[in-house]
């Protein structure tokens, strides 16, 4: 079983994309996935009857899409956001998100896809291939403008007469360079043709990225610390990297993602602070693990770290509240000041 992960936090996900899309990427073989979607808004904000029905109501309705083995849950307890945070309102907590999407998959690979992305032909046959090689497959993406998505196939985008389903690859790439170059994955006119190629820890960025759980889990997962800032997916690219896992570039294996629903809602908060004087913190942190200082990530969780978590999560244990860190270890300002 392959474990696919989406993550969100918004009132408008687009959900039917890609649950539309990966119904037809797996043509009928439903059982060969579960999704997990880690979703901001499955959990009941404030105290009302009125936030009741309407977390119900979002639970009843991501249910009624899914056609394959499918689990809708809040992001696991954090300092940072949600109702168990220290700080005084919600921050960016991408690591958080991706390590409760790797408590839950019962899969032995694990996929993560960003939210308002439509899933091309062949993404998930990519995959499977990723996953029959045991590498960590890094995906391309491109944001576009004014998508229109019916029945999962991404029919037409700003300044395109034809369908984008009757297009190869490289038209649809060579259309969004045209018409909104400033969203196409940069790394999909560094390499040349279409099939895989090596590549390091430092490209697994974008919308989606594969890799097996076991090594996930021998890093503890993505790094909690880069919280409330992000680059954890590719602090966690190069983690893998040092334990010898090998990567590869997967064109093939592309996401089309909207931009101006990127824009819509309230962002959490995501300040970069400075660690030092010679550079801001993530800075500091991409050093940290260039240099192999940093293997793993932080492990707030106890003996035995992320994997003993996710075991007992997956016994049916409750996430615990950890209520840590208590400071923040860029500039060590209590969380509850911020």
């Amino acid at each position: 079983m392959i474990t696919i992960a989406y993550l969100t936090n918004r009132n408008e996900t687009r959900i039917e994309w890609f649950f539309d899309s990966l119904t037809r990427e797996l043509g009928g073989d439903c059982e060969r996935v579960q999704v997990v979607v880690v979703d901001h808004l499955a959990q009941k904000l404030e105290e009302t009857k009125d936030e009741e029905a309407r977390v119900e109501a979002r639970l009843e309705d991501f249910r009624s899409r899914a056609q394959f083995k499918f689990k809708h849950v809040p992001p696991k307890p954090s300092v940072w956001q949600g109702p168990h945070r220290l700080t005084q309102t919600d921050y960016f907590a991408p690591s958080n998100a991706r390590n409760t999407a790797l408590c839950y998959a019962e899969g032995e690979y694990i996929v993560f896809v960003d939210d308002l992305s439509v899933l091309l032909p062949g993404w998930f046959k990519e995959v499977e291939a990723a996953e029959a090689s045991g590498v960590v497959a890094c995906g391309s993406y491109a944001k576009a403008l004014e998508m229109s998505v019916m029945s999962g196939e991404l029919r037409k985008v700003k300044g395109m007469q034809t369908s984008l389903s009757m297009l190869k690859p490289d038209k649809v790439v060579e259309h969004l360079l045209k018409y909104h170059p400033q969203g196409v994955d940069s790394r999909l006119t560094q390499v040349d043709g279409w099939e895989p190629v090596e590549a390091g820890g430092s490209w697994m960025f974008g919308c989606s990225c594969a890799m097996p759980v076991s090594s996930l889990l021998e890093i503890e997962g993505f790094d909690e610390d880069c919280d409330p800032m992000g680059g954890e997916d590719y602090c966690c690219g190069m983690m893998l990297e040092r334990l010898g896992l090998k990567f590869e570039y997967r064109k093939k294996m592309m996401t089309i993602e909207s931009e101006e629903l990127h824009s819509q809602g309230v962002p959490f908060n995501r300040p970069i602070k400075d660690a030092d004087t010679a550079a801001d913190a993530s800075v500091r942190m991409l050093k940290w693990v260039q240099s192999g200082a940093r293997r793993k990530g932080a492990n707030y969780w106890g003996r035995g770290g992320l994997r003993v978590l996710r075991d007992k999560v997956l016994s049916g244990y409750p996430f615990p509240v950890m209520g840590i860190p208590e400071h923040d270890w860029r500039d060590s300002q209590p969380l509850r000041e911020m």
